[in-house]
């Protein structure tokens, strides 16, 4: 486990126990108000009255994925969104993929934001970032707020292209009480969960604490096969005064994830259940780099928040929201080979991204053989882990002003945050390859060193016009980002990157048609900041040319709400401007990792995307016991002009080739997606069933060449189906007794354990998870 900073820690929990002491008078009346609006809203998936697409998770969701598992799978069998997860229990963040209307949250490209109870996630790539599991447990999870094309405008994110998921925490119970659940499930799978609620204390406040404690091997192979083991707290009070209402929260994880290794479509059609990666030691590190257990995510992240709403007036509030969020966190992998670094002289060096001369062995007395031609008999075979360490602080502040006057809604608002990111790599030498992957504490060779700076601000207003029976919706905002590196070892000095945005307007109408339906449209540009990991490979002044990403986002729909139907209708067309493509992942031309890489690749503005589809979804009580869900998504996406790349042929010489064709569709995003469940509820017994179909899609450009001519050509991805089913039984005990409540839930993920790819990206692609149950034992207290 990664051992943090205790003074982050520390005040974090001294701000949760000082705000219930803040109490000191309170309104009887409002609280019994604040009382009811407590209750966890479980609201139709036709979403709320709003000018854009939009749909919630409900219960049912949660049913349908294990406790073990991550949070971002809820949203799966929603309208518009696909989640793949390389992980049956979604304990791999390396192959975690989330594709909606085109847009996605993958290890190269993040245009979904993500928000946690309205703040900032801190970005969700691989390197550096966290998504919604670093920060919830399903149980604690009230619902999730899905802004398809569009967010709502005070939304704090400088990924939402795309739309945003925003990921909403339970409030406390009214009731003092305690919970426990106990899982298991394939794979090795395991979790204890417990919380404990205070009730109402000291008259005005209510809070709770809870700890998971989760662990599973990977599902492809046995033995030391990698495995992913989870720690997570989370503490919350809520604190309401006669003129404020005060909510603290506290969240914090230490995770170590075992990575899946992406392969081919001829790797996926050959052994649809092996990535590659291997679980028996051989000792020799040409075998033993793809040792799964040295594919390692290691991060350990804190958040706090203390959000006050102060009711100024009748007519006018103020929301405040200072937080903090730590991280740290480390990549490793298993080169098969050393470093021997030199400086301009020829000394060796233990420290800057200098030139190298690699090795594989060392003769009897230890001394590096650099010379590959040379006699490697009686010589020992070396190795090296390498780890790179992703360090982050963030501290920022929301705050948005309400005001209601006549028929308008005013709000206007600020979200300013300041982060400082630290990236270092250091490489290990294994002490003995023909025995372990154990390595030297203290690093042969630090390679780099850098740390990026960011500074945020972002200001918005809105009108929410009421002019009859139609609702009016006009809003402006506007990011101004900079971004600075500083180079601590390789003399590259300090650099600055300008990512402001125009002013980005959005209007939208809802109008009802009648007592249950009602239209809805909305237009918004969204925005992209240019991110600090196009300084790792690249010079402030190289990136010039270099413009923001943009999308400009149109909704027209219908939504119906009636006694037992709930539906929803949705045309939308988005134009992605500027897209901001890594056009070449850092890997050696046989597809394996290049581990002595800096950055990810190169990255450059490679035209657009235009998108335009349909979505759908229904509600529908069949009878008292008996409800249908569905959603069905319609998609297009196509790349809007033609990008030109450079390759070589069998002869050498440089041939330009087309990286992406005008008017081909994009690589990753499905064209047609359906979701249909049976949910079965009576009296003690529930019981769910649910399909998933992905249609066929195409992934990444293949390059052939015939007669040194460069010929152009796709991967098609297959179709897939995946069911899933759940029952379980509950019940609340009457008597005396130390337990309340019972409750038994057992669930089966890809009941047909269908062979698929979940994703993926340029011929990199994930292996779907197989077959996987678990069973949850719950006990109230």
């Amino acid at each position: 486990m990664i051992t943090l900073a205790k003074t982050p820690l520390a005040l974090a929990i001294s701000m949760l126990l000082t705000a219930p002491a803040m109490a000191t008078n309170m309104d009887a009346d409002k609280t019994a108000a604040a009382n009811a609006e407590r209750e966890v809203e479980v609201m139709t998936v036709s979403g709320k009255k709003l000018s854009y697409a939009n749909n919630l998770v409900d219960e049912n969701d949660k049913l349908l994925k294990s406790p073990i598992g991550n949070v971002m799978d809820l949203v799966n069998n929603l309208p518009g969104v696909n989640v793949g997860q390389g992980d049956p229990y979604g304990a791999d963040d390396y192959t975690t993929v989330v594709n909606m209307r085109g847009f996605v949250i993958d290890r190269a490209d993040q245009q979904i934001g993500i928000t946690i109870d309205g703040l900032p996630n801190g970005g969700s790539a691989y390197a550096g970032g966290s998504k919604a599991n670093r920060y919830l447990d399903s149980e604690n999870t009230a619902m999730v707020e899905v802004g398809q094309g569009a967010a709502d405008i005070a939304s704090a994110s400088l990924d939402a292209l795309g739309g945003t998921l925003n990921f909403i925490s339970a409030n406390p119970e009214e009731e003092q009480g305690g919970r426990f659940a106990h899982s298991q499930g394939s794979f090795n799978a395991r979790r204890d969960f417990i919380r404990f609620d205070t009730g109402r204390i000291f008259g005005n406040t209510t809070a709770y604490a809870s700890l998971s404690n989760s662990f599973n091997n990977r599902w492809i192979g046995s033995g030391s096969n990698g495995f992913a083991d989870r720690l997570h707290g989370e503490l919350k009070s809520v604190t309401e005064l006669d003129k404020v209402k005060i909510t603290a929260r506290l969240s914090y994880d230490d995770t170590e994830e075992d990575n899946y290794q992406p392969v081919s479509l001829a790797q996926f059609q050959n052994t649809p259940e092996w990535d590659g990666l291997t679980w028996t030691w051989t000792g020799d590190p040409d075998i033993d780099q793809n040792y799964a257990e040295t594919w390692s995510t290691l991060r350990e992240n804190t958040l706090l928040y203390v959000k006050t709403e102060w009711n100024l007036s009748d007519d006018l509030e103020l929301v405040v929201t200072p937080y903090l969020h730590q991280q740290e966190g480390r990549g490793d992998w298993l080169p098969p080979y050393m470093h021997y670094p030199v400086d301009a002289n020829g000394n060796v060096v233990k420290a800057g991204n200098v030139k190298t001369t690699r090795y594989k062995f060392v003769d009897a007395q230890g001394r590096p053989i650099l010379d590959p031609t040379a006699s490697t008999v009686g010589a020992k075979r070396v190795a090296s882990y390498r780890h790179t360490h992703y360090d982050k602080d963030r501290s920022g502040a929301l705050a948005e002003l309400k005001y209601s006057m006549d028929n308008h809604q005013l709000r206007g608002g600020l979200w300013f945050e300041q982060q400082d990111r630290r990236q270092t790599r250091d490489w290990h030498q294994v002490i003995d390859t023909a025995i372990s992957y154990q390595f030297n504490q203290t690093p042969y060779w630090v390679q780099f060193d850098d740390q990026y700076s960011s500074d945020v601000l972002k200001y918005f207003v809105q009108d929410v016009w009421t002019l009859g029976d139609a609702q009016i919706t006009v809003g402006l905002q506007q990011y101004l980002v900079d971004v600075k590196r500083q180079d601590f070892l390789n003399g590259r000095g300090n650099d600055t990157l300008d990512s402001d945005s125009e002013l980005l307007p959005s209007v939208g109408l809802v109008y009802p048609i009648s007592e249950n339906v009602e239209l809805f449209t909305g237009y918004s540009r969204n925005f992209k900041a240019m991110t600090d990991k196009l300084l790792e490979t690249k010079k402030a002044s190289e990136l010039t040319e270099l413009e923001p990403e943009t999308a400009d986002n149109l909704d027209v729909g219908l939504r119906y709400n009636g006694d037992a139907l709930s539906a929803s209708a949705t045309l939308y067309q988005a134009k992605f401007d500027n897209r901001i493509a890594l056009l070449t992942y850092q890997t050696n031309p046989d597809g394996t990792p290049n581990y002595d890489a800096v950055g990810d690749g190169n990255f450059d503005n490679v035209g657009g995307v235009d998108s335009r589809g349909f979505e759908g979804s229904l509600d529908y009580r069949l009878t008292d016991s008996l409800q249908l869900n569905a959603a069905l998504t319609l998609n297009r996406s196509l790349y809007a002009e033609d990008v030109f790349g450079v390759a070589k042929n069998a002869a050498g010489q440089a041939v330009r080739i087309i990286d992406y064709k005008q008017d081909q569709e994009v690589a990753g995003s499905p064209k047609q997606m359906t979701s249909v469940g049976l949910v079965y509820e009576q009296q003690w017994y529930h019981a769910g069933i649910n399909l998933k179909r992905v249609g066929s899609y195409y992934g990444a450009a293949k390059h052939t060449f015939v007669n040194n001519n460069s010929v152009w050509n796709r991967d098609e991805i297959p179709a897939s189906t995946l069911w899933d089913l759940y029952f379980g039984y509950r019940k609340d005990l009457v008597g005396d007794g130390l337990v309340k409540s019972l409750e038994l839930n057992f669930l089966i993920n890809n009941l047909t354990d269908q062979a698929h790819i979940t994703g993926g990206s340029e011929g990199a692609y994930l292996l779907g998870a197989g077959r996987s149950a678990s069973m949850t034992v719950s006990l109230g207290f």
